[in-house]
């Protein structure tokens, strides 16, 4: 197992308001990749970016396969 992301996801209220923000951490190395796991169910209003790695040992604690993400 090598590294994963952190992906931050920002919410855009339809009614107006301060945006949201939720944090998924994703076993996949790969940037782009980890966005795209979690882009995949997100609606057009949020914004998907990896934010910064996740290390191995994480990954491992939060009991991730490759590709498996978690709510954080």
């Amino acid at each position: 197992m090598a590294n994963g992301q952190v992906v931050l996801v920002t919410t855009e209220p339809l009614g107006g308001g301060a945006p949201v923000r939720s944090v998924f951490f994703v076993a996949e190395g790969d940037p782009a990749r980890a966005a795209a796991i979690i882009a995949t169910m997100m609606a057009p209003n949020e914004r998907v970016e990896a934010f910064g790695p996740l290390p191995e040992a994480a990954i491992k604690a939060l009991g991730l396969k490759p590709g498996d993400f978690t709510h954080g």
